[in-house]
């Protein structure tokens, strides 16, 4: 992996956020226990997340959408999903940290780099189901087609997870991913966090810690611009829902989390429903106007 200073590509926020995972597990009243999450972090990616603007409140953000995720996952294995592919994976470590059954199957794609970091930090560790990984550029479509159609006639029922990916994805990119996966019949679910506050510029504190990894994806709806292909929202947990859930309020952080504070609870609620994770099934494609 890079080991310079600071985040240079879209690889080194997947040690950013597992930082973030080692911070929530150390807590005691955690959302989430992940072991693993310092190891693969390291000292870097613990720097990384002590470093970041707003850091209280990525953390929030992380702790929040990373337990609603963990709901979302149990409840698309309890209809009948019998293969993860975990998209954009990260350090992700749910197959080592969750309860699943022995036969799941679970695929890890991302960069080759981010692989064989992961496949030589986890080699002595056992997950609960079968683990599989593989190195690819997600944007690399035509081996990503070739790919997803793979493992679609492999497969019974897939659920897909794209956590964290999406705002890296121009919307082109979205777009053309969403389709590729309706297109394929075994594909039926869909989990991913997302953000509906509108259409925005990243803020400032990040922008320049963020330049070699910005923020691309931009849409009013996330939900109306994945319904166009056929992704449709089944069970949707919001960061209003899953904090009171975890019991954990949006942080007092200045300025931004006083102004949350500040502000009458029925409206922070509805600020605070305008995030969080998704659930999505599979339906007919909306026909273009």
């Amino acid at each position: 992996m890079n080991y310079k200073a600071g985040i240079s590509n879209v690889s080194d926020t997947a040690l950013w956020v597992a930082g973030l995972r080692a911070q929530e597990s150390g807590r005691t009243d955690a959302a989430f226990h992940d072991p693993l999450a310092g190891v693969l972090a390291g000292a870097r990616g613990r720097k990384i997340a002590r470093s970041m603007p707003r850091g209280m409140l990525v953390a929030w953000a992380v702790a929040v959408h990373t337990s609603a995720i963990d709901l979302l996952i149990a409840q698309a294995l309890g209809m009948g999903v019998d293969t993860v592919l975990n998209l954009g994976a990260g350090l992700d470590t749910r197959p080592y940290r969750m309860t699943l059954p022995s036969r799941l199957r679970w695929i890890e794609v991302d960069f080759p780099n981010i692989i064989e970091y992961k496949d030589a930090e986890l080699r002595a560790h056992r997950p609960s189901c079968r683990i599989e990984r593989v190195g690819l550029d997600l944007l690399d479509l035509p081996a990503r087609d070739t790919l997803l159609a793979q493992y679609a006639l492999q497969s019974a029922t897939v659920l897909v997870i794209s956590e964290g990916v999406i705002p890296y994805f121009r919307n082109a990119d979205a777009a053309a991913l969403a389709a590729g996966l309706s297109s394929l019949p075994s594909f039926r679910y869909w989990i991913m966090d997302f953000d509906n506050a509108g259409v925005r510029r990243m803020p400032r504190a990040w922008a320049r810690h963020l330049q070699h990894a910005p923020f691309l994806f931009q849409a009013a709806d996330w939900f109306k611009f994945f319904e166009r292909f056929g992704w449709q929202p089944l069970q949707v947990v919001t960061s209003a829902d899953q904090a009171e859930r975890i019991h954990r309020p949006y942080p007092l952080h200045f300025p931004l989390g006083f102004v949350m504070r500040a502000l009458p609870a029925a409206m922070r609620r509805k600020i605070l429903s305008l995030s969080g994770a998704a659930l999505m099934r599979k339906q007919a494609p909306i026909p273009s106007a």
